[in-house]
C-alpha cells in the first residue's frame, strides 16, 4: 500500500492519501460497471445488437455479451488501476512509461466512447443508444484525471500521448472492426439499419 500511496503522491495533487485513492479508483471502477450495465440493458437492445444494426450484422448474444461487456469492463478496470496505482496484480509495479500511458488511455477511452459511440452516432440519428445516458460520468472523468493527475502525465508526455491515442483508436475501430466480421461471417449479415429509422425487428431477442 506503500507503494501505491508514492505513486498517487507522485502523479497526482492528492498527495499520500489513502481516502483519495480508494475513492478515485472506486469511482473509475463504477463509472465503468455503471456504463456497461447501461450498454447491456439498452431500452430496445443491448449495444452489441445497435452496433450490429449500424453494419449489418448480428452478433450473437454470448459474443456481444463477453466482448461489450464482460471483456471491455475488466480491460477498463486494468488500464483503471495501472493508472491510478501504478500495478497490476501478478505484474507487480509498472514502469513510468506504462502507468503515464494507462492515465491517457483512460482519458482518450473516456471521450472516444463518449463521442464516437454515442454521442456522434446519436446526432447522426442512430436512436436508441445504449449507454448514452451515462456519457456524462466518462465526461467527468476524463476531465477529472487530466486536471487532478497532470504532474504524472507530464512525466512522459509521449507515453501519455500515445496512451490517449491507444484508448481513443480502439473505440474509432469498433465498427469497422464489425464490418470486417461482416464479410468473414456472411450468415451473420442482415439489412442494416437506416438512419433515423425504427431499430429493426431482427436486433431484438
Amino acid at each position: 500500500m506503500s507503494s501505491v500511496l508514492d505513486h498517487l503522491d507522485q502523479f497526482s495533487i492528492f498527495g499520500r492519501s489513502s481516502v483519495a485513492f480508494f475513492l478515485i479508483l472506486g469511482l473509475d471502477w463504477a463509472f465503468s460497471a455503471v456504463h456497461a450495465y447501461d450498454e447491456w440493458r439498452g431500452e430496445e437492445a443491448p449495444l452489441w445488437r445497435v452496433f450490429g444494426a449500424i453494419v449489418g450484422l448480428r452478433l450473437p448474444n454470448w459474443l456481444g455479451f463477453l466482448g461489450f461487456t464482460l471483456v471491455l469492463t475488466l480491460a477498463l478496470w486494468g488500464a483503471g488501476l495501472a493508472g491510478i496505482c501504478g500495478c497490476l496484480p501478478i505484474v507487480g509495479q509498472l514502469s513510468l512509461p506504462a502507468t503515464v500511458g494507462a492515465l491517457g488511455a483512460i482519458i482518450g477511452a473516456r471521450i472516444s466512447d463518449t463521442l464516437v459511440s454515442h454521442w456522434g452516432l446519436y446526432a447522426l440519428g442512430y436512436r436508441p443508444n445504449p449507454g448514452l445516458k451515462s456519457t456524462p460520468l466518462y465526461v467527468m472523468e476524463a476531465v477529472f484525471i487530466a486536471l487532478t493527475f497532470w504532474k504524472g502525465l507530464a512525466l512522459a508526455p509521449c507515453a501519455a500521448w500515445t496512451g490517449v491515442a491507444l484508448g481513443a483508436g480502439f473505440f474509432i475501430l469498433v465498427l469497422p472492426a464489425l464490418r470486417a466480421l461482416r464479410t468473414i461471417r456472411p450468415s451473420w449479415a442482415r439489412a442494416p439499419w437506416i438512419r433515423w429509422q425504427p431499430l429493426p425487428e431482427w436486433t431484438k431477442g
